[in-house]
């Protein structure tokens, strides 16, 4: 979209910064994409194996944070998340499915479903001494392959031929996609089973055994989801966020702070 000076001066002060903002904005979400070979833990979850993945089931490819990594990007503890779809963050031995994987060559295959100028593609993997039951940071990772592309336009497949490490079991590999024309990149863990087969990601339990979470501000849930505040347990009824248990009509109370069901509210919904 191009406008002249005379028509930018005719708009209204409020609608011009809307139609910069619109135009700043579609400029710095054009690249998107995803690891699919082998598949990464947020393909993962919108194929279904990964289980309360939250809201990224509907766009794998948007793990999008700002780049200059290791020294800038999502905080540790948000790497996995790129600080956005903070459920990728969880992170224990048995959380996550896990594809078979061999130390060696290796072709890694990213699809994109909008491309953008890439500066760079990086791969790193855990160390041998990490802990798979803490959540990532960047001292866990150690970088075993790059591939520069130099600001050029990758097309929408995009296959590199790394190395990967001698490892033994249950590793995670960070796959980096820094963009050329931003200061902004893309991140991909991807949960892996060195000399094994397929494993299944651990059963989530029985909610009605163990309590709930902690209610989370900044935590997505969905519909189904349970979690304690001041006591009591409520039930998400759908999508939220930042919406206080108690206070909004997006949750329902489950038990009170006794722990006793709320009858009442169930017969209500029945």
């Amino acid at each position: 979209m191009r406008l002249s000076f005379s028509k930018l001066m005719a708009i209204p002060f409020g609608v011009l910064m809307m139609v910069i903002s619109f135009m700043v904005f579609a400029s710095t979400v054009s690249a998107h994409g995803y690891v699919n070979q082998p598949q990464s833990r947020a393909l993962l979850c919108a194929d279904g194996a990964n289980y309360d993945c939250g809201p990224i089931i509907y766009e794998p490819q948007s793990l999008e944070a700002p780049g200059n990594f290791p020294i800038g990007g999502p905080p540790d503890g948000k790497i996995a998340s790129a600080n956005i779809f903070f459920e990728l963050d969880e992170q224990t031995a048995d959380r996550w499915a896990k594809v078979p994987m061999t130390s060696g060559p290796y072709t890694f295959e990213w699809t994109l479903t909008a491309a953008h100028a890439t500066e760079k593609w990086d791969y790193y993997i855990t160390k041998e001494n990490w802990d798979p039951n803490a959540p990532l940071k960047r001292s866990d990772f150690e970088k075993f392959c790059t591939v520069n592309d130099n600001g050029e336009r990758p097309p929408f497949t995009v296959n590199h031929d790394c190395v990967v490490p001698e490892r033994t079991g249950y590793h995670v590999i960070l796959a980096y996609w820094e963009v050329a024309d931003t200061a902004n990149a893309f991140y991909n863990v991807i949960d892996v089973n060195f000399d094994g087969g397929y494993v299944e990601p651990g059963n989530p339990g029985d909610p009605g055994t163990e309590d709930p979470p902690a209610w989370d501000a900044n935590t997505t849930y969905l519909g189904g989801d349970r979690v304690t505040y001041n006591g009591a347990v409520y039930e998400a009824k759908w999508w939220t966020r930042n919406e206080t248990p108690g206070e909004a009509t997006v949750w329902q109370l489950v038990t009170s702070g006794a722990g006793v069901p709320n009858t009442f509210s169930s017969l209500l919904a029945w």
